[in-house]
């Protein structure tokens, strides 16, 4: 059977991972596959080597991914507010929130980070 959902444990694992390979990166660019999906472009800053694309699914689950599934034609209103505050800006920390399934993502450090948090809570 497959799962659904992750677990508070398997959202651990997962960020255990993301801090090896994500952190440092710089956001090149986020895309909206609909209102509860969002891939991030991660890549080395000034040069064309290694790019990560890591999906966020509100409610389920986050993970990296080879390709970009269609995304639609004009990103969300939400998605351009998060393209203008968080391009460019280096990923400096993946940290799961307690045991909860709640992720931090920091982008930038100082007084200037932005944080971007992913409940995987599902909404009944």
């Amino acid at each position: 059977m497959v799962k659904q959902r992750m677990g508070s444990v398997d959202v651990a694992g997962e960020v255990a991972c993301l801090r090896e390979r994500v952190v440092g990166l710089r956001l090149a660019n986020l895309y909206d596959l609909n209102s509860k999906t969002y891939v991030l472009k991660l890549a080395k800053s000034g040069s064309e080597g290694e790019k990560v694309f890591l999906l966020l699914e509100s409610g389920s689950r986050l993970h990296t991914v080879q390709v970009i599934r269609d995304k639609p034609d004009a990103p969300s209103n939400f998605c351009l507010k998060l393209r203008k505050h968080l391009r460019t800006r280096r990923l400096e920390g993946v940290r799961q929130l307690g045991v909860d399934r709640v992720v931090d993502f920091t982008f930038g450090a100082g007084d200037t980070a932005y944080h971007l948090i992913l409940e995987m809570y599902a909404q009944m």
